[in-house]
């Protein structure tokens, strides 16, 4: 959970069912905020609407909190030092809203990859959310992040589970893991994606997809009607 403080006057932006708890001074105001805003929040794993909590007395002891939809570990970035930002799909949880209700525009985009083969095999969605503008926005992760400033030219090899997010100037690439008995033992695959500066990466120990997959839903079947198994013996 993340609690913010709020002085009189100022706001919290976020999707619908953040919230964890608020005190008494704090009102909720829900918006669409315009069909292609609606659009790419939809399309970015976000919400149908925009919710905002202002503190609308003139007591600045009030506060508002926020939590995940899973569990795992809130990162926080400061946007006014941070271009625009390439995150995992449904990925943000709240932000901010700075003096002059200056807000966080959250929207979508495609995979940023730079050519065919590491847009299908960087382990990045066809669909991303973008996080731009604002004063701090705060991501949902999972497991440890390690927050990384790659210089220009510099590179590192990641595996694409565990990218969380990255600012627009990191360029995206793929490249082969090894030799064939690296590909078919070596339990990576056949590519590890590359990530170039300049810019900031932060990367996720666990990510919410690879847990779905360590951890599938499971089904329980039921019998049906049938004749009540073994009963009904004949002659």
């Amino acid at each position: 959970i993340v609690q913010f403080p709020v002085r009189a006057g100022r706001k919290i932006m976020c999707f619908s069912g953040a919230m964890a708890y608020m005190s008494d001074g704090m009102k909720m105001d829900v918006q669409l905020a315009g069909f292609k805003k609606t659009f790419g929040r939809l399309a970015g794993g976000g919400s149908l609407f925009q919710v905002t909590y202002t503190n609308e007395t003139g007591d600045d002891n009030h506060y508002v909190s926020m939590t995940p939809d899973y569990p795992g570990v809130i990162v926080p970035i400061n946007m006014s030092v941070t271009g625009k930002i390439i995150a995992l799909r449904d990925s943000f949880l709240c932000a901010t809203v700075g003096v002059g209700n200056e807000m966080t525009d959250i929207s979508a985009g495609f995979n940023p990859a730079s050519g065919p083969i590491s847009f299908c095999c960087s382990g990045i969605d066809f669909i991303v959310q973008t996080v731009e503008n604002g004063e701090w926005a705060f991501l949902m992760a999972m497991g440890t992040v390690i927050k990384k400033t790659l210089q220009s030219g510099e590179s590192i090899l990641v595996d694409g589970d565990s990218i969380l997010c990255f600012e627009s100037s990191v360029t995206v690439d793929v490249r082969a893991v090894g030799n064939i008995a690296a590909i078919c033992c070596g339990g990576e695959g056949i590519f590890n994606t590359e990530l170039s500066g300049p810019g900031t990466i932060w990367l996720q120990s666990m990510s919410i997809d690879k847990m779905r997959r360590l951890f599938p839903p499971t089904v329980n079947k039921s019998g049906g009607g049938g004749d009540g198994g073994d009963g009904g013996g004949g002659e």
